[in-house]
């Protein structure tokens, strides 16, 4: 509290200090308001020693959120035709690459690892960020070498800022509460104390689309090792690999990098598209065998013939619709349409066998809904679209070359038969493919797991980033065999049908033997694809099975159920990452070494050599526990997707939860995640974040305290360092004026199960190396970097996601649930005892509260 002056009447009661507290969520699936009620009610029901809390009201408001822009202002986009003449040949000018090519260069590559975004922001403003020392900001190069982190926040607003994003507004909601307290004297006090909530799970979680949920899963999955790549990729350059000259060790540095690379791209671009046109080609052979299943007698007018007559006059229609849809044409171009229209009926009335025109309308539907599949990737995943219309033209390409030869060989007979059997053909390319992408992949993943092991000058952060990188390929790989292998599980029954009694002669996969029942061909195909089945599930189970023993405790923690003690828990959970990465070596080892074998057995076969009694009876049985294991996934799976098809809707809105462990993964991933750029998660959380700053800080509160939980506390911290960054620079006015803004009241920060440390830290080390290079409070990150006053930390044992930031990794886990006094040193953490993450803020956590209470009212 402020004394009164002596001028002012004693009478008169002093000013009630204003406190505005910033309630920034984590993950989990909160609704907009939760969090600032959730601290508001905490606060009301455990007040501190003395004082009580009352509660005024609760309302809310709307912010304009403009965007917040990069330190690299862009010129380019804002130069007329002349300025961009004059300067033709610039470095702006060359660092222009066609479509095509970038999203190749992207695909390989984070740009922010590339000399594109550098080169470019350098262009647009070489003197935007150079540092203080007498010669200006950083520059781009310069900043991201010293300070990568706040290198990347800016780069993603960059990028975002290119794609020229809209303007939001944010709805704010703020809880006014009143504290009365008696101070040392047994004077009355008042605060006035506003929550302030900044909610951003609607920028980075999933909506109610079924589409979309699942389109975010599969993102999911190869982005997992995007990051590890990425990860590589950093430790890479650390290494000196982009040096001239390299030092020694970097050449071992740049093959792993390329290797990770390489498997990366291979793996999100051909494996993932090669399967995309089995699911192509597979809906073919059941649509249009379905179709020719249900044919009449010769006599009767087929099915197939209707279907044409249709098609012959509904496709004219619908082409001079859309074209007087799009465009206002005058008399010549309708007369040009009608032509064509004429034609184009003509063509398919008359002219095209009834096989052909079914067949062609079927196939284009499905690839129609393959390119909108493609497109989606392309926004995640910049080169996916650009392979994926590659091999879908040779896919069809090749599907019609053998229905016209099928044709020719029947005599040119109309039957939807011919498609069958050209789709089966097709089938067996694509395996082919497969095969071989495993093939020349087994070659990759051994070279890059010894590549892993020998790089040179393997410190801390180096062997976190290869275990990051391993860690990420694998999860990313298992996962889509596994989901690849129950989806064409269920696929293959719907195929089978198609085929059913359709004769076919294969010319690779057991040649030689005449099918007179194409199902059971293609039934064949299964069996043997999905035979490993069981490794790649028992290895991936392997990784989930230690993780649930690592995490049990915990997990019987955020339950509230009493388990052992807190300096149990902790140690066990502290033991069990310790060991994650140990372990993740092994199985990726085992991992390689499986598939390895596996493929070698394949090729083996395939050339007709028997390799011993033994080992076959190993492959029978690993095939038949591969069965036995995909038939509950079978039916769980038919019945998960009617169920997603026809309640997935109603139940992502009125049961949110079922989404959690999806949108839990998504708010790390949206952290780094750098497409679709118009909406990029980190861009656009930051611009909502700096608006409700500048709200609160033009409220004139004489202290401001931010509440952090999980997600939110990375989310808080790397905003604030970046603010405080850019206004010591004094890039632009804004953030200038706003850091000053914030300086005049008191800014403190109490984050909870923050997960700086134990999760960016330690996945990702070259990224977030301030976390642990600062020597604050016995090492850790330093209030002071953050822009911070003060900085307290609190974690319990068994936080799985978050536990402490200072100091050794054997730390002690006793509880302390008394605030101490308020000390010199400006970090402060404690250990609140036995739990895990997603409780601090519920009623009964008296502690929070009087952690939060403390830092509302400590004196300076």
């Amino acid at each position: 509290m402020r004394a009164p002056s002596p001028e002012q009447p004693t009478s008169e009661p002093a000013r009630p200090e204003r406190v505005a507290v910033i309630a920034i969520h984590g993950v989990a699936d909160q609704k907009a308001g939760d969090t600032a009620r959730a601290i508001a009610s905490l606060m009301l029901n455990n007040p501190g020693p003395g004082a009580t809390y009352r509660q005024a009201d609760c309302d809310t408001h709307l912010l304009p959120v403009p965007p917040l822009t990069s330190m690299v202002q862009q010129r380019t986009q804002h130069q007329d035709k002349n300025e961009k003449a004059a300067t033709e040949g610039t470095a702006a000018q060359k660092a222009y690459v066609p479509p095509v090519r970038k999203a190749m260069r992207q695909s390989k590559t984070s740009d922010f690892s590339a000399d594109d975004w550098i080169s470019t922001a350098e262009s647009d403003d070489a003197g935007v960020v150079r540092a203080a020392k007498g010669r200006g900001p950083l520059t781009p190069r310069e900043l991201k070498k010293s300070n990568p982190d706040i290198a990347f926040s800016d780069y993603l607003l960059f990028k975002s800022q290119r794609a020229e994003p809209d303007h939001e507004a944010y709805e704010a909601t703020r809880v006014r509460m009143t504290r009365d307290a008696t101070d040392a004297q047994g004077q009355p006090t008042q605060q006035r104390i506003d929550v302030h909530e900044m909610y951003w799970a609607d920028l980075s979680r999933l909506p109610g689309s079924v589409a979309r949920i699942v389109a975010e899963l599969f993102t999911i999955v190869f982005r997992l090792s995007q990051l590890g790549r990425d990860a590589v990729d950093r430790a890479a350059e650390a290494a000196g690999v982009n040096r001239q000259p390299r030092p020694p060790g970097a050449r071992r540095w740049a093959c792993l990098a390329s290797l990770q690379t390489a498997l990366d791209w291979a793996f999100a671009n051909l494996l993932a598209n090669l399967f995309l046109q089995l699911l192509l080609i597979g809906l073919v052979i059941a649509g249009l065998g379905g179709l020719a299943r249900f044919e009449p007698a010769p006599s009767a007018l087929s099915l197939t013939e209707l279907l044409r007559r249709v098609l012959a006059v509904a496709v004219p229609v619908l082409a001079v619709w859309w074209y007087g849809y799009q465009a206002r044409p005058g008399l010549s171009g309708r007369i040009v349409v009608g032509l064509y229209a004429l034609l184009a009926g003509w063509l398919l009335w008359a002219q095209l066998p009834a096989h052909w025109v079914v067949g062609l309308t079927w196939l284009a539907l499905l690839a129609a809904l393959a390119d909108r599949a493609l497109r989606i990737a392309r926004d995640r995943f910049p080169a996916a679209r650009t392979w994926g219309l590659g091999l879908m033209a040779l896919t069809a390409a090749a599907l019609l070359l053998h229905v016209a030869l099928n044709a020719a060989a029947a005599g040119g007979t109309d039957d939807l038969r011919h498609w069958v059997r050209a789709g089966m053909r097709v089938v067996e390319y694509l395996l082919l493919g497969v095969v071989g992408w495993w093939g020349v992949a087994g070659v990759l993943l051994i070279g890059w797991l010894v590549a892993g092991q020998s790089v040179p000058d393997r410190d801390a952060a180096a062997r976190a980033s290869i275990a990051t990188g391993r860690l990420g390929l694998f999860v990313s790989v298992a996962a889509f065999v596994a989901l690849s292998m129950v989806f064409w599980a269920v696929l293959t029954n719907i195929v089978e049908l198609g085929a059913k009694n359709v004769d076919y002669a294969p010319f690779w996969f057991g040649k030689g033997i005449y099918w007179a029942d194409g199902a059971n061909f293609l039934h064949g195909r299964y069996e043997k694809s999905t035979q490993a089945f069981a490794l790649t599930a028992g290895l991936t189970l392997s990784l989930l099975a230690y993780l649930v023993a690592v995490l049990v405790p915990s997990l019987f923690a955020e339950l509230k159920v009493a388990f052992g003690t807190s300096e149990r828990l902790g140690h066990w959970l502290g033991a069990g990452y310790r060991r994650l990465d140990f372990f993740v070596t092994f199985l990726t080892s085992a991992s390689v070494l499986v598939a390895c074998a596996v493929a070698l057995l394949l090729v083996l076969k395939q050339c007709g050599v028997s390799v011993g009694g033994r080992i076959d009876d190993a492959v029978v049985w690993v095939s038949a526990l591969s069965q036995t294991g995909l038939k509950p996934l079978i039916f769980t799976a038919a019945t998960l997707t009617a169920a997603v098809s026809l309640l997935g809707g109603f139940l992502s809105r009125t049961v949110p939860g079922l989404r959690m462990p999806l949108d839990v993964a998504l708010d790390v991933d949206g952290h780094f995640r750098e497409f679709p750029r118009r909406a990029i998660p980190r861009a656009r959380i930051f611009s909502r974040y700096v608006s409700l700053l500048e709200h609160v800080a033009a409220q004139g509160y004489d202290r401001i305290v931010i509440v952090a939980h999980s997600q939110g506390t990375v989310i808080s911290t790397e905003l604030l360092r970046y603010l405080q960054f850019r206004a010591e620079q004094n890039v632009d006015a804004r953030v200038t004026e706003l850091w000053t803004a914030l300086n005049k009241s008191r800014l403190l920060l109490l984050t909870a199960g923050c997960p700086l440390r134990q999760l960016y830290a330690a996945r990702f080390p070259h990224l977030y190396a301030w976390v642990t290079a600062e020597a604050a409070n016995g090492g850790g990150p330093s209030a002071a970097k953050v822009g911070v006053d003060r900085w307290v930390n609190l974690y319990t044992a068994g936080d799985y996601v978050g536990r402490w930031l200072w100091g050794p990794d054997d730390k002690s886990y006793t509880q302390v649930s008394v605030p101490p006094a308020w000390g010199a040193m400006p970090e402060h953490e404690a250990c609140l005892g036995l739990g895990a993450h997603t409780h601090y803020f519920d009623l009964d956590q008296a502690h929070v509260a009087r952690w939060i209470d403390w830092m509302v009212t400590a004196p300076r």
